[in-house]
């Protein structure tokens, strides 16, 4: 057949083969973007697509070309292209910021960005660790969401973190080989090394009014385990008994349990000594801390804990202000005083209060990383720290917490209004804490280290969980243990935050947004239309 008749014959049926060729073409495209693949079927099906539309314009072609010859089409080929392009350019970016994703955290406390401990941990990681999530697809909700965005994020920061998610419902045995009772459970597993996360460990709840409200706490439950895996050792931290000291059993507001339990998230073994009735110092204890004693140790014990320094012991000291604590002598050998005042600083604290101070910074490994992320401390009722001459040879003191200039402390505790009093008070920039350090007499590769603070409030289990207060009471203990590689800031916890709106508010937020911007938008595009139809 001569092919001139063909294309002529097939004219009659033109708006059957342009009908034919999109939907092989369109069907066979939809095919790949549903299925996600590449069959030999969806290609053919794209092939014949394209193949008929290719004969229906081969047949076609004269009457394309007398209508590409009008202005009208041209002017309608121009939008058509210019459409396209601008069709293309945001099918091109959507690629490119899909392949390499930026995402910004805009909130307050950087929920969505992983600390700097856990980014730490995950660096050091010198062995692959499994994470696996075992999840119900009848039990999920917003919060086991949460937790496995997180640990995908966790994976994208260490090659040698390896993250999957199990359906317990569609995979049971894999869940009876690992031995998993409770639903939405996170295994870690590196070696021989297991940590099993329940969801009760990451999910907490907390009232608002009468209705528990889920609190997500999955970055600082999964970073503790991750150190479990890695971080065999498990140092005891002492804190003496016997004077009055805080309690650290007490879940109060004025209690400090939750001092506790971050000393044990970084893998502390917590203990208590009297030295009174044990007569030494135990041989495991890597600091012994004293925590706000409201009595003063004896001369025996300020011997016991003087020689423990001498053979290169760690001591962690908070003395709250008015308080006599009996280590004196100790103190001063290590060019360390305790003033008889209390601090307030009238350009940094908290308000109301001007002794809730908010501290500046100075250089020191403890408040380093607190100082570069320009996170605040508030530390109550305090007492100065004053440096003086040490009595020990070689013994250095760094004042790493002080008021501004504008600080001072107060001497006569009777005021009721604070008020300097030149040559009498404590003149600012008052300090706060100092540590020491100096090389044992016996073994000068040993250091012994003291940190002194002038005050204990700021990590009772109302202040420990402000700010970067939770962070300068962990940093103290790890820098004291010589254990700097723990030193960071550590994970935020989540916070439910609710907007109670009242009548009014509401009836405004719905006109406003419901009603004014919408039938406002159209109103402006229709007279702008209308205006343009005119000319």
């Amino acid at each position: 057949m001569n092919p001139s008749s063909f294309f002529n014959q097939l004219r009659a049926y033109n708006t059957y083969v342009l009908s034919a060729g999109l939907a092989l073409l369109f069907g066979g495209l939809l095919a790949v973007a549903v299925l996600n693949t590449t069959n030999w079927w969806n290609l053919a099906l794209v092939g014949l697509g394209l193949l008929t539309l290719a004969f229906f314009l081969t047949a076609n072609l004269a009457e394309v070309k007398a209508v590409g010859k009008k202005r009208a089409t041209v002017v309608r080929a121009n939008l058509t292209f210019v459409s396209l392009a601008m069709l293309g350019i945001v099918i091109g970016l959507n690629y490119i910021v899909s392949s390499h994703p930026v995402r910004f955290d805009m909130t307050s406390n950087k929920i969505y960005t992983l600390s700097d401990q856990t980014l730490d941990a995950l660096k050091k990681l010198t062995q692959d660790v499994d994470v696996t999530l075992f999840t119900s697809s009848r039990r999920s909700s917003a919060e086991i969401q949460k937790a496995q965005q997180l640990l995908e994020e966790y994976a994208k920061h260490s090659n040698k973190f390896h993250f999957k998610v199990v359906d317990g419902d569609k995979n049971p045995s894999e869940a009876r080989r690992l031995n998993i009772t409770e639903v939405n459970t996170v295994v870690f597993q590196s070696g021989d090394n297991r940590k099993d996360v329940l969801q009760r460990d990451y999910v907490t709840y907390a009232l608002q009014g009468r209705q528990p409200m889920p609190k997500f706490q999955g970055e600082a439950a999964f970073t503790q385990a991750l150190m479990t895996m890695t971080d065999t050792t498990h140092l005891a931290i002492y804190f003496t008994e016997g004077h009055g000291e805080k309690d650290l059993n007490n879940p109060q507001p004025d209690g400090y349990n939750g001092l506790k339990g971050l000393l044990e998230k970084q893998n502390y073994d917590v203990k208590t000594v009297n030295l009174l009735t044990s007569g030494k110092i135990p041989d495991d204890a890597a600091v012994l801390a004293v925590l706000g004693p409201e009595r003063p140790f004896d001369t025996a014990e300020e011997k016991l804990i003087s020689d423990y320094l001498q053979k290169g012991g760690k001591l962690v000291l908070f003395v709250d202000p008015t308080v006599k604590c009996g280590l004196d002598d100790l103190l001063k050998d290590y060019g360390v005083k305790l003033g008889n005042d209390i601090v307030v600083d009238p350009t940094s604290f908290a308000y109301p209060d001007i002794r809730a101070l908010v501290p500046q910074y100075s250089y020191h490994a403890i408040v380093e990383k607190l100082s570069d992320g320009h996170m605040a401390s508030i530390m109550p009722f305090m007492r100065s720290v004053q440096k003086t001459d040490p009595g020990i040879k070689g013994a250095t003191q760094t004042v790493f917490l002080q008021t501004t200039d504008k600080g001072w402390g107060i001497t006569n505790l009777k005021e009721k209004k604070p008020v300097y009093h030149p040559g009498v008070d404590t003149k600012g920039p008052v300090p706060l804490a100092i540590a020491c350090e100096v090389a044992s007499p016996g073994d000068p590769s040993k250091m012994a280290r003291l940190v002194v603070y002038g005050g204990s409030t700021f990590l009772d289990n109302q202040a420990v969980e402000q700010y970067a207060n939770p962070d300068l009471g962990v940093n103290t203990f790890s820098w004291a243990a010589q254990q700097e590689n723990k030193i960071s800031i550590h994970p935020r916890e989540d916070e439910t935050r609710i907007l109670n709106l009242t009548n009014v508010s509401a009836s405004l937020m719905f006109w406003v947004c419901i009603v004014i911007i919408p039938f406002g938008t159209l109103l402006a595009g229709g007279v702008l239309w209308w205006r343009r139809r005119s000319l």
